[in-house]
């Protein structure tokens, strides 16, 4: 064994140790999903893709229930909150909570937990920068809604692939969303606090059904994520994302409701409503004029969304996990029922909001 060789083991082995014993590694996400439904009526599990093996979550199947929602986590492998609050929300569909109850009499549900489970591998191993797929693609720049391998140029770095559905892991959601035709879409990610709908490769805002994304937005927000941005992401953003799951399954392919919530970011803590803004301290120090905490939120919450890309070549792999993910267990646990309470209501509301169009 060479002396490279025998270093990369070393550091792959140290960067191991710093992976929380609470997280889940992506075999153990696939392991206590099934353990999860064994005894869990009208929830299965299973393989959609095998190489890379992709496992996916339905509720409900081909029970002809009044409404259908797909929900995407773990696009990108850093983001490990995203699996784990699919995970979490799982193990609560199969527990006897009441708050599910409406869930399972009302939908079907489809959930792929771990869309990048390679990638999370690596990350789990201690490359908690890496984001990409085991190709280097970015899996939420690879859909074919308005592809293009040219970009804003304020982006720091993109990589949407040779072409449109260059990837396994795209071609499976793309097939899954047709094959389902579901009313509402989620991808949930992390890097910030925000609760977007389309548009996000372009900062025009769209006008089909948005009101209604709107209503139910700002009801989570008031109830789970006050310091979140909200609305169209292109313009809140002020950045340009081509080829996103997002715009992919409203524009495409028509699903009413689609929604990207950003669920965490370690310079914000929504516990307590404190602005931790150590990330712009820098910054603002070099600035002519003074900045506000508003105006530093405001930017802070825009440079850390996954749709910016931000680039994290300089960060040391101990900051990337925190940049992203929950570090406490009691953080960890604060944030994946939260979020998992989140798309639960936002299911009822697109239910109720349904129901109220049909019959009216």
């Amino acid at each position: 064994m060479n002396n490279l060789l025998l270093l990369a083991i070393i550091i792959t082995i140290v960067h191991s140790l710093g992976f929380p014993s609470f997280y889940h590694r992506s075999t153990d996400i696939h392991v206590e999903i099934a353990q999860a439904i064994e005894k869990c009526e009208g929830v299965e599990l299973e393989m959609v893709r095998d190489s890379p093996k992709l496992s996916m979550v339905t509720l409900n199947k081909n029970q002809n229930k009044p409404n259908k929602g797909f929900v995407l986590f773990g696009e990108h492998a850093r983001e490990l909150i995203s699996p784990e609050t699919g995970l979490h929300f799982v193990k609560k569909l199969c527990s006897q909570n009441e708050e599910m109850k409406p869930i399972k009499d009302n939908y079907e549900l489809r959930m792929i937990v771990n869309l990048n489970p390679l990638s999370r591998e690596k990350v789990e191993s201690g490359d908690f920068c890496k984001r990409e797929n085991e190709n280097g693609v970015d899996l939420n720049r690879n859909y074919k809604s308005h592809w293009s391998k040219d970009h804003d140029p304020e982006m720091v770095r993109t990589a949407p692939g040779p072409f449109a559905f260059s990837e396994a892991e795209t071609q499976t959601v793309r097939d899954e969303l047709k094959r389902f035709s579901p009313h509402v879409f989620f991808s949930i990610h992390s890097g910030t606090l925000a609760l977007f709908t389309p548009y996000a490769y372009s900062k025009e805002q769209p006008t089909e059904n948005i009101s209604n994304m709107m209503q139910i937005l700002t009801e989570v927000r008031e109830k789970h994520c006050e310091t979140c941005k909200m609305g169209s992401c292109g313009h809140e953003i002020g950045y340009l994302s081509p080829g996103t799951s997002m715009d992919y399954a409203y524009d495409d392919l028509k699903i009413p409701y689609s929604f990207t919530f950003e669920i965490y970011h370690g310079g914000l803590d929504i516990r307590t409503k404190k602005h931790a803004l150590k990330f712009l301290e820098v910054q603002s120090t070099h600035n002519k004029h003074k900045i506000t905490d508003e105006e530093k939120l405001d930017q802070l919450l825009r440079d850390h969304s996954c749709f910016a890309t931000t680039s994290t070549k300089e960060m040391p792999p101990d900051e990337c996990f925190k940049y992203f993910n929950p570090e406490e267990k009691d953080q960890y646990d604060f944030y994946v029922e939260n979020w998992a309470q989140a798309i639960t209501l936002s299911l009822n509301r697109v239910a109720e909001q349904r129901q109220s169009q049909q019959q009216s």
